[in-house]
């Protein structure tokens, strides 16, 4: 993800869609903008006012109330515009477009704006898709962490949307945190995803007290604060599968399956581990990177080891890894290994493949540039799969298959 500049990233905002986010906002009635200058300008022109608001802040012959207030409004401002951007992928507007499927007004919206403008439409004016896209998202990019599980319990259950319910669970996961210094305050939300009709609870705890340095109108200060937990659970009504985010070791994560079950769908639940499947590394051992069958048929030019990490048979604490350079003629990690440990023989009988970065490169058509992309995999089961495109998911899983690196009936695993 590139650096977030405001900026930046207005300038690739085009009317109607700057103008529409900016009427929204709770910020453009504090704004005064002529919407009748250039369009080329107006983003420039934007910036510019609010920055003019901002620094008239301190001098302002106001009351302090209002000064505040208009002080948290840029806030949301900036904060609104860094979550748009964060949501410029393709992977948000795949999300937006399945929870809006029948959205008539949100097909046209989508035809005539690139990701950026989407997402600040997505946000000014269908805010809880947008959020419920956020905390998927969000939940996503945590799954295969150490921090994940997932076990299997009762299919068919309802998790309940009673506030009030809602919130017992939530003061109850906050308990579970005290020892290492959690406080009292606790949030919670619940969202549901149209793809799947999974259910997502993302609970926020009130953390332990820490002491941050920062900048903050460009002066440098360090201040005390408590950053939230995070604490997050998604249910899979159709199957029974339930994945958790929770900090503090499998004890927390049974705990947390517990409390959902008494407090969320009111039903004693066994909760059965599911294990990750493990990956084997090893059969990507044979140099060049080359499958059983052809790679174009799945729009792939070829396929390298970009880094690969080894570790003595029977021992974890000697490991050494490998990197090839990117370039697509070059040779790749496992080549650069065999070619430069002294004794092959004994590499090959006496140590595993544990980690692993595989480069895909996909066939370049005639009227469209494709760049490649990359996934991180361990033998322990973990991946960077599903931060991938929705597309190169599919390819990256497809070519894992044509290793030999999965079988053929965890590609959708």
């Amino acid at each position: 993800m590139k650096i977030f500049n405001p900026r930046h990233f207005l300038r690739h905002i085009s009317m109607p869609t700057l103008r529409e986010f900016t009427e929204a906002h709770v910020l453009g009635a504090r704004l005064n903008i002529d919407w009748d200058q250039a369009p080329e300008t107006l983003p420039t022109i934007l910036s510019d006012a609010v920055e003019v608001l901002d620094a008239s802040l301190p001098n302002a012959d106001l009351p302090a109330t209002e000064r505040e207030a208009i002080g948290h409004d840029i806030h949301l401002w900036y904060d609104d515009l860094r979550r748009a951007h964060m949501m410029s992928n393709g992977l948000a507007i795949k999300e937006f477009q399945i929870a809006c499927a029948s959205d008539a007004e949100v097909e046209t919206a989508f035809a005539s704006r690139d990701e950026r403008e989407k997402a600040l439409w997505m946000m000014a004016f269908r805010d809880k898709a947008f959020r419920d896209a956020e905390l998927h998202l969000a939940f996503q990019a945590k799954t295969n962490g150490k921090y994940w599980k997932k076990h299997r319990i009762q299919p068919g259950l309802d998790p309940t949307r009673d506030r009030e319910k809602l919130e017992s669970f939530c003061h109850e996961v906050a308990k579970l945190y005290k020892k290492v210094g959690a406080g009292d305050g606790t949030h919670i939300e619940i969202s549901e995803r149209a793809a799947d009709g999974s259910i997502q609870l993302a609970i926020y705890v009130e953390g332990p007290v820490t002491a941050i340095a920062h900048f903050s109108e460009s002066n440098f200060k360090r201040i005390t604060t408590r950053i939230a937990l995070e604490t997050a659970l998604v249910y899979h009504p159709d199957s029974g599968f339930v994945e958790t985010v929770v900090k503090g070791g499998a004890a927390n994560h049974t705990a947390v399956l517990q409390l959902f079950g008494k407090h969320v769908v009111e039903k004693e639940i066994a909760p059965e581990a599911i294990e990750k499947a493990r990956f084997k590394l090893n059969a990507l051992r044979d140099g060049m990177l080359e499958p059983f069958d052809d790679w174009s048929i799945h729009g792939v030019e070829k396929v390298r080891l970009r880094r690969a990490r080894f570790s003595p048979n029977g021992s974890t604490g000697i490991s050494f890894e490998i990197e090839a350079p990117p370039a697509k003629d070059q040779d790749d990690a496992i080549r650069l290994a065999l070619d430069n440990l002294k004794i092959q023989h004994q590499f090959e009988a006496e140590y595993n493949l544990v980690r692993a970065c595989i480069i895909v490169y996909p066939l370049a058509s005639a009227d469209e540039k494709t760049s490649h992309f990359s996934f991180d995999i361990s033998s322990a089961g973990s991946s960077t799969i599903k931060n991938l495109s929705v597309h190169n998911q599919q390819v990256a899983n497809v070519v894992l298959k044509a290793l030999n690196v999965i079988e053929a009936d965890e590609v959708n695993a």
